[in-house]
């Protein structure tokens, strides 16, 4: 009587500990094996749990997508097409890189700039892939106001020559939009340009994303040199050197629209309209941009062009790395003004329309979406949308944010305001 008591009690106790961990115990049958009914309320529990997992994993992917992250070391390469179609050159070494910049600087050779650029020649790659976060020289406190400023922002430069066409395509070479930057000669020459000079740098969004500057400086040195064309691997235009350096980017970074083609794409989402996206943020260490949603008007989309480089050039300035080296996650809403959109075309003979009774400034947000076939390679796109109180809400209608964003900048009948000059070229611009 006593084992019968005991054993009553401990299935009672099994049972209380299976109903209060949630989850239903199969009952044993004559036989002593689980009857089917609770067999099949296990598995339906199993199921569910597996789908509120499954649920709550999908929910923080797409939670993801609002934290837009700028790089903290960016790598970016220019493509040098070399003239003549004979045997595989040797690519130039970092010493004669070196007195190339030399020679194109003989006044110079003691400017800040200049030291810097020859030293970024020196360094190899495996230097940059072992160099610390941003770490003063020898070690120390990481909180010492002083670490960003000693800190390394230039890492590394790799210099190699590759055959022209496994890095650019025969379509983009023979597509008159992205080569229009260039000659009728210029042009024909392209077939015969069989090899390609690829410098590309490993640098930080730090003092003005000074090391682009310099790695564009190094391109047109060596493009003059050599005689070389330059072709950009995200936007895909080949150009002339004369071009190249039109367009270079200035110290400020006040010239970003200068550096950032806007390309229209139908908008799957929205029949009957466009979407613009930016391309070569990457060279920033940053996502690119898309606006869905914008009607087939001319006015509203130079308005939209002008609304993506003002947001182009705050995103830059957003994205500098801090002291510490991490990688900056961007404020979750970004306030684009008129200002930005007007310093995006610094040093260009450009009005912007004025709107004296708009705010000249609104809120967006950036949400990463999935890739699409047009995309830079192994690059990030992100949609220009509203703040998350109004994009999250299910009634959310991109079309009439859209408009509605643009109109707080500009107004179609309004006045107009100039870019401004570029700052002061220093010896390496």
């Amino acid at each position: 009587m006593r084992r019968s008591r005991g054993a009553s009690s401990g299935a009672a106790l099994a049972v209380l500990m299976a109903v209060a961990c949630g989850r239903p115990t199969p009952t044993p049958d004559a036989a002593g094996k689980p009857d089917a009914a609770a067999e099949a309320d296990a598995a339906s529990a199993r199921a569910e749990e597996a789908a509120a997992e499954e649920a709550e994993e999908a929910a923080r992917v797409q939670e993801l997508k609002h934290h837009v992250v700028a790089a903290d070391r960016i790598l970016f390469p220019y493509v040098l097409l070399l003239e003549g179609a004979g045997e595989k050159p040797e690519a130039p070494t970092r010493s004669e890189l070196q007195a190339m910049v030399q020679a194109a600087f003989p006044s110079n050779l003691d400017d800040p700039e200049v030291r810097r650029l020859l030293a970024m020649i020196a360094r190899e790659p495996s230097e940059g892939a072992k160099s610390p976060r941003l770490r003063p020289g020898g070690g120390g406190d990481l909180s010492d106001p002083d670490a960003y400023q000693e800190a390394s922002e230039l890492l590394t430069l790799l210099v190699e020559v590759v055959a022209t066409d496994v890095l650019v395509g025969e379509a983009v070479l023979e597509d008159f939009e992205l080569t229009q930057g260039l000659t009728p000669e210029e042009r024909s020459s392209l077939p015969k340009r069989r090899w390609a000079l690829v410098l590309r740098a490993e640098y930080r969004n730090q003092h003005g994303v000074r090391g682009l500057r310099l790695l564009q400086t190094l391109v047109r040195v060596v493009a003059s040199e050599l005689g070389a064309l330059v072709h950009d691997a995200d936007t895909l235009e080949t150009v002339n050197v004369n071009t190249f350096a039109a367009r270079r980017l200035r110290s400020g970074i006040g010239n970003v629209a200068d550096q950032i083609p806007v390309v229209p794409f139908p908008d799957p989402d929205n029949p009957g309209a466009l979407r613009l996206a930016t391309r070569g943020m990457r060279r920033f260490g940053s996502v690119d941009l898309e606006l869905a949603g914008l009607p087939m008007d001319p006015p509203v989309l130079a308005r939209a062009t002008f609304f993506l480089h003002g947001l182009a050039l705050m995103m830059v300035r957003l994205g500098e790395v801090d002291r510490s080296g991490i990688a900056v996650e961007l404020p979750d809403v970004i306030t684009v003004d008129l200002d930005a959109c007007v310093q995006a075309y610094t040093g260009r003979d450009a009005e912007l329309p004025r709107c004296e009774e708009c705010p000249e400034e609104v809120d967006v947000h950036l949400v990463e979406r999935e890739r699409e076939p047009q995309d830079p390679p192994e690059h990030i796109v992100a949609r220009v949308v509203a703040p998350r109180p109004l994009s999250d809400a299910p009634d959310y209608d991109q079309r009439a944010w859209a408009l509605e964003a643009i109109g707080s900048l500009f107004d179609l009948g309004g006045t107009s305001v100039a870019a401004g000059p570029a700052d002061p070229a220093g010896p390496t611009e």
